[in-house]
C-alpha cells in the first residue's frame, strides 16, 4: 500500500499531462517549441539547434530509440511514446527542416 498509492499518483499525473499537453515536439520556419516541465512550452529558434540525435539502446532484447536534442543549455528527450512517430523518423525530418 505504501508503493500502491504514490505509483497511482505518478501514473495519473502522467495522464494527465498527456491530457493537458498532448503535442510535445512542434516544428515550423522559425524552430521548434517544446514542451518544458509539467505543461510549459519553450520555442527553440533553429540557430539554438546545436544537435539532434537519437539514441538507440538494447535492453532484455528489445530495442528503444530516444530523441535528444540539444541546445547548450538544454537537452531534450522525447520518446517514442511523446512523439507518437519512430524517433528516427521525426529525427531525420527536423534535420531536413532546420538546414
Amino acid at each position: 500500500m505504501i508503493l500502491a498509492v504514490p505509483a497511482a499518483v505518478l501514473v495519473g499525473g502522467m495522464g494527465l499531462r498527456d491530457l493537458i499537453v498532448p503535442v510535445r515536439l512542434a516544428a515550423d520556419e522559425s524552430g521548434i517549441t517544446v514542451v518544458h516541465g509539467f505543461a510549459g512550452k519553450r520555442h527553440v529558434p533553429w540557430e539554438a539547434i546545436r544537435d539532434i540525435k537519437v539514441d538507440v539502446s538494447r535492453r532484455w532484447g528489445r530495442r528503444s530509440e530516444i530523441l535528444e536534442i540539444d541546445t547548450g543549455d538544454n537537452l531534450h528527450i522525447f520518446s517514442r511514446h511523446d512523439l507518437d512517430a519512430p524517433p528516427t523518423e521525426v529525427a531525420a525530418a527536423l534535420r531536413r527542416r532546420g538546414t
